[in-house]
């Protein structure tokens, strides 16, 4: 069914949520009361895709292009198509013996399916008692804090372009906007290691994130370089530094331990190498590829800039962080020409749109794999 016909449906939808009856949900890990919301649809009742995620501890994922959902529950996978009463479940096919439906950018199941299909399918975790739907919710492993540090700060004014931009104010601002994006799009638990012009040690950033158990670990910055020409996006994340332009960039941003935080004090950090061979890391550097993966794509193609590649390099303060952890470079303030795309503040916005569509699309493949 082509896209045309699935507006056409969604505009002649009968919507009346007055009359609706919200789903009564018990929480047995909370031991709480909840309500899931239904919607009223052609005289029926729906519940928005989404809507069961807080609930259910699911992930959901909509493909606008063919209007196509996905519902992950339980480690395992449901497919919906709109205007369709069937549905995909153990490569099996199933009936809701009421349609899925498309309206807008939402998409709803018909309230049967939770209430009758779901318990079927999932016996040990959900069953529908005195019309009260009970659920036992595994333990969320989910996305749910983000840690984003500014680099720099305060008496460290980072790299400074030639008219005077300084490195610590764009990644500041930078930072600002992806925490506004982060928290009103996604509902994440956003912390910054700081968020005003301070000066905050290498050490005291992992630290923070570590403290308040961070899920992952964004680290913002800008590049420097002797060469006015050099320019582009890099992201890293944590490993020995392999190329000539990681072992530059890595102590461009190492050095600033002896600048600023006193001499002897590199040597505290030296000492955290061990744990690059902790197999405890192994997981997160893994995951930390990802991330840098996903946020560099989106980065490169939103922001149309020099792609200079994803790279490993052995920065301090990645080094003691245990989560997925990466380290952006947003482009060279020593090039003229991005020093101005640096300062602008449009700019900047598109630099945090692009970085929150990557870690957006890590997300769902990180909490896929906690789901199935």
């Amino acid at each position: 069914m082509c896209k045309s016909r699935y507006i056409l449906l969604a505009a002649c939808l009968t919507l009346t949520t007055a009359l609706s009856a919200d789903i009564s949900v018990y929480l047995k890990n909370e031991q709480q009361n909840k309500k899931l919301a239904t919607t009223t649809l052609d005289n029926r009742e729906y519940v928005d895709i989404e809507n069961l995620n807080p609930l259910l501890g699911s992930v959901t994922k909509l493909e606008h292009g063919d209007f196509r959902a996905h519902l992950y529950l339980f480690g395992e996978q449901f497919i919906f198509l709109p205007n369709s009463a069937y549905y995909s479940f153990k490569n099996e096919i199933h009936s809701m013996h009421y349609p899925s439906l498309a309206s807008g950018e939402k998409f709803y199941l018909p309230a049967n399916f939770i209430l009758e299909q779901l318990p079927r399918h999932f016996p040990d975790n959900l069953s529908l008692k005195a019309k009260v739907l009970q659920v036992l919710r595994p333990k969320d492993k989910k996305v749910q804090r983000v840690i984003l540090d500014p680099g720099h700060g305060g008496r460290d004014p980072g790299a400074v372009g030639k008219n005077g931009t300084r490195e610590k104010d764009i990644n500041l601002s930078v930072a600002l906007k992806l925490k506004k994006f982060l928290e009103q799009e996604l509902g994440l638990t956003v912390l910054m290691t700081r968020s005003d012009d301070r000066f905050v040690s290498l050490s005291d950033r992992t630290r923070f994130a570590n403290d308040n158990r961070a899920d992952v670990f964004i680290s913002i910055h800008t590049n420097a370089s002797q060469s006015r020409s050099a320019r582009g996006l890099e992201t890293y994340y944590l490993s020995t530094a392999m190329s000539s332009d990681a072992r530059a960039v890595e102590a461009l941003e190492n050095d600033v331990v002896e600048l600023y935080e006193g001499k002897g004090e590199k040597q505290k950090y030296d000492e955290l190498a061990f744990i690059l061979s902790d197999l405890s890391q192994t997981e997160h550097l893994e995951n930390s590829n990802f991330l840098a993966t996903f946020v560099h794509q989106n980065l490169v193609s939103g922001t149309k800039s020099c792609d200079r590649g994803i790279k490993q390099a052995n920065f301090y303060v990645l080094r003691g962080t245990f989560m997925p952890s990466i380290l952006i470079e947003m482009g060279f303030i020593s090039n003229l020409d991005e020093e101005v795309l640096l300062k602008n503040g449009e700019y900047q916005e598109r630099l945090a749109r692009t970085v929150f569509e990557g870690v957006k699309r890590f997300k769902f493949r990180f909490d896929r794999s906690r789901t199935v």
